[in-house]
């Protein structure tokens, strides 16, 4: 659950939630059901999604990048693509950004490779648009969004 939703459930501490502070659990769970099954066409073909945006990689000037680090460029997008299925599964956008971006950022900075680390996530972008349906596309995005600019620019 998201600290938003935890954090009121706290604050309550010997009351009831009012309607206005029931809200957001309502708003969650009418977009359960997606994001249920997001996380698990994620599950399932995220593998798939890596592959495909890793062979698109190779035909630009990132290479040389995915010949010699191909087996770590699947590995930390897998990674990210669970993590950030995670984050939506739970609705906490908060905490992929103070736990997940920040370090991922950190980490391609020390190697210099936020360019190719970018231009991989803009083409998983580009495959997550391609095969989920709208309304599970457009969650994702949210989050590879946030990705690619704190790779590409900062946090």
């Amino acid at each position: 659950m998201n600290n938003t939703l935890l954090a009121s459930v706290r604050e309550a501490d010997g009351r009831y939630l009012s309607d206005l502070e029931l809200r957001p659990f309502d708003q969650m769970m009418e977009a359960f059901q997606t994001r249920m099954s997001l996380y698990s066409y994620v599950r399932d073909n995220g593998k798939t999604l890596v592959l495909n945006a890793l062979r698109r990689l190779m035909q630009t000037p990132h290479r040389q990048v995915v010949q010699e680090h191909a087996q770590q460029c699947q590995r930390d997008m897998l990674f990210t693509l669970e993590y950030v299925s995670k984050g939506i599964l739970l609705n906490d956008e908060a905490s992929f950004m103070e736990e997940y971006l920040v370090w991922m950022q950190n980490i391609m900075r020390s190697f210099n490779r936020q360019s190719a680390c970018v231009a991989a996530y803009r083409l998983l972008k580009e495959e997550v648009r391609a095969n989920l349906p709208g309304d599970q596309s457009n969650l994702m995005m949210l989050y590879l969004d946030k990705l690619v600019e704190a790779l590409n620019t900062g946090i």
